[in-house]
């Protein structure tokens, strides 16, 4: 019965926005039930503007308003169609096409062409728009095409989202491989064209705005030489000088078990020092490449703090008359050592989570250093990276950094040895952004072993360094 009135309701109301465009028309002219859809079309739009969901899209049918678009919360959503319903001349109000996704700060859309293929990630602010982008790339790039974008809310109001990304997808077109990132107000496209012409057109193309967004471009002609980790591979294309330096560089890369060398020999530049360098670090990113072009050297990807550091290192060092350029996002290490762990219960038992955190990571990542000597081994990069993120993680308490040595050699130079080490890990914790108010260091030498200095085994575990978290200032 309930179902029948209901139904009964709703003929009524469609009846009634009938007549209601009936009415218009008998007495406005013919074009009055156009005029009428228009108006209400565009007094919902306004009204989504003013509830900062401009991001909607309202289509007004007949008396009816269909919604489309995505909304943070179902509260926002609700807020929304009741709204556009209190509108005199609005019969029915259709929001079939409104989801609720998450809010995403930032609101980002980012594509990628590599070999051929593109892959989609990031953001769209409605169901429309996020198909309309799939239909063009599809369009663009056929079945060459991998799309993990979705929806979001929080898109920026002044930017048409849909627009500003298919100028994204087009300018990919153009380039031998790239990037399109629409975050913000901004639409960023990085790259390396075909030639040294084609990367003028597209520079010229891609001049202005699009769609409300300011495009930033950063587009080279093609790299003399390339070389590209994805997938824990390495994959290098282009000129070498000769066969023995295209066996160098796949040493460095790891070996032919990892690498994959598809360049050949020719005239080249003197770059292959630094490639060589690069390309033993560029192993350790999650993703990245490598492209010379000209006098530069570029470098982009997502790396660990640590190999992002050592890199920045190994380029300094080298004389060989190359600029380098960075485009490098610094990644944050998977921890699930913490797990369990709350850093911002206050009081005692944050203290104790930082403390334990620290155990955690001391315990199954070790520091090293050089034979005899307080400076750092690279192989302590993983227990680095995670010693950074804990230490940012816990918002209060100081760290007293503790240096051991076994009991090889002279008392008072292992006691020297072991607090210079603690001072070599304070140092690198405060270049990695950690407060130097934070943190102190002090060495033990071989007072506090943990096991037997008869044995080699119970020398390696007295040689550490451990963390304590106390109350107070450091010094």
């Amino acid at each position: 019965m309930v179902n029948r009135k209901l139904a009964w309701r709703l003929i009524i109301a469609g009846a009634a926005g009938v007549a209601v465009l009936a009415i218009y028309t008998a007495f406005l002219g013919p074009n009055s039930a156009g005029k009428l859809q228009a108006e209400l079309q565009m007094k919902a739009q306004a009204a989504l503007v003013d509830a900062k969901l401009p991001t909607w899209r309202a289509t007004a049918n007949g008396a009816s308003i269909e919604l489309e678009g995505a909304a943070p919360t179902e509260e926002a959503r609700q807020r929304a169609i009741r709204v556009i319903r209190g509108f005199t001349g609005v019969m029915l109000v259709r929001a079939d096409g409104v989801v609720v996704a998450p809010f995403a700060d930032p609101f980002e859309w980012t594509a990628r062409k590599e070999s051929g293929r593109v892959f989609l990630g990031g953001h769209a602010p409605s169901r429309a728009s996020l198909n309309a982008i799939h239909e063009e790339a599809r369009q663009l790039y056929g079945s060459d095409l991998q799309d993990e974008a979705s929806l979001a809310s929080g898109a920026p109001d002044t930017v048409e989202w849909e627009v500003a990304a298919i100028k994204g997808l087009e300018a990919l077109v153009k380039l031998d491989r790239g990037t399109a990132t629409l975050r913000g107000n901004e639409l960023r496209v990085e790259g390396l064209a075909r030639s040294d012409d084609d990367a003028r057109s597209i520079l010229s193309w891609l001049h202005g705005e699009k769609g409300g967004a300011k495009i930033v471009t950063d587009i080279a002609g093609p790299a003399e030489w390339y070389a590209r980790s994805e997938g824990g591979r390495i994959y290098i294309r282009g000129k070498a000088p000769s066969e023995d330096a295209q066996a160098q560089l796949i040493r460095a890369a790891g070996g032919s078990r990892v690498a994959e060398d598809k360049s050949y020999v020719g005239q080249t530049g003197a770059w292959q020092a630094r490639a060589r360098a690069a390309l033993s670090l560029l192993t350790e990113f999650e993703s990245g490449e490598i492209a010379v072009q000209g006098k530069t050297f570029r470098i982009s990807g997502e790396a660990p703090g640590s190999i992002l550091g050592y890199l920045h290192d190994d380029m300094a060092r080298i004389k060989d008359g190359y600029s380098v350029e960075y485009n490098v996002t610094e990644t944050e290490p998977d921890m699930p050592e913490l797990r369990g762990l709350d850093f911002r219960v206050g009081g005692k038992a944050e203290i104790d989570a930082c403390q334990a955190a620290l155990n955690r990571i001391a315990g199954a990542y070790k520091i090293s250093f050089s034979n005899g000597r307080a400076v750092i081994d690279r192989s302590s990069g993983k227990a680095l990276d995670r010693l950074v993120a804990v230490l940012k993680a816990c918002p209060t308490g100081n760290v007293e950094i503790q240096g051991h040595t076994d009991a090889t050699g002279p008392r008072a130079k292992n006691i020297a040895l072991s607090r210079n080490r603690a001072q070599a890990v304070r140092d690198y914790l405060t270049q990695r952004g950690v407060s130097a108010s934070r943190l102190s260091a002090v060495g033990f030498g071989p007072d506090r072993p943990v096991a037997s200095n008869r044995t080699d085994s119970g020398k390696v575990r007295n040689r550490r360094i451990e963390f304590r978290v106390v109350r107070g200032v450091t010094k």
